[in-house]
């Protein structure tokens, strides 16, 4: 409750507190709760700008997580956390390094300046007959994988504008062909 509040201090404590009542085994017989409170803990740390502890919780969820999909938060806050830090390249690679886990590789090396500009030029043409109102009514996108995707690309866009604006067309040009093939989502 505290967290939608954004009381985020308070949010913090309580959660710390909860954290701090698990038993010693907590991650094995309350895996859900466990996970929901570091996670938590984590962002309202964060928001609190408390970035040591934002570190230690990360480390927690990603030593203890049992499937990727269960670390998608945390790797998105951590990588948050590296560009807090002024640590944009390697926030970047860990938002590369996720993307290609979904199935969504980002290339390296990235295509020559006539082949980034060949498929913008592609994906134009493709929309160049839709209209706005036909763009936004086209079918939602369901494919978790693409939905968790789309999200680390917005992450990504936001710090390729500041550290690796190279990467702009190409980030922006799989956002579009993931709406294109997948489906309108929150990201297009």
């Amino acid at each position: 409750k505290a967290m939608s509040l954004a009381t985020f201090l308070d949010s913090a404590s309580y959660l710390k507190a909860g954290i701090d009542v698990l038993c010693d085994d907590h991650w094995e017989k309350c895996y859900n709760l466990s996970l929901q409170l570091h996670s938590l803990y984590a962002e309202a740390e964060y928001c609190n700008g408390h970035l040591k502890e934002v570190a230690l919780a990360i480390d927690v969820v990603i030593a203890h997580a049992r499937s990727f999909k269960d670390k998608l938060c945390i790797y998105a806050l951590l990588i948050k956390l590296l560009a807090a830090e002024n640590k944009l390249h390697e926030a970047m690679q860990i938002g590369f390094d996720v993307l290609k886990a979904l199935g969504v590789p980002f290339p390296s090396p990235l295509p020559d300046k006539s082949n980034a500009v060949r498929k913008i030029m592609k994906t134009s043409m493709a929309l160049k007959n839709t209209s706005t109102e036909e763009f936004l009514n086209h079918h939602k996108m369901n494919d978790e994988n693409m939905i968790e995707s789309m999200k680390f690309l917005q992450i990504l866009l936001n710090y390729s504008f500041i550290a690796k604006q190279e990467h702009l067309p190409v980030i922006i040009d799989q956002m579009m062909q993931l709406t294109l093939r997948f489906g309108v989502c929150k990201e297009s």
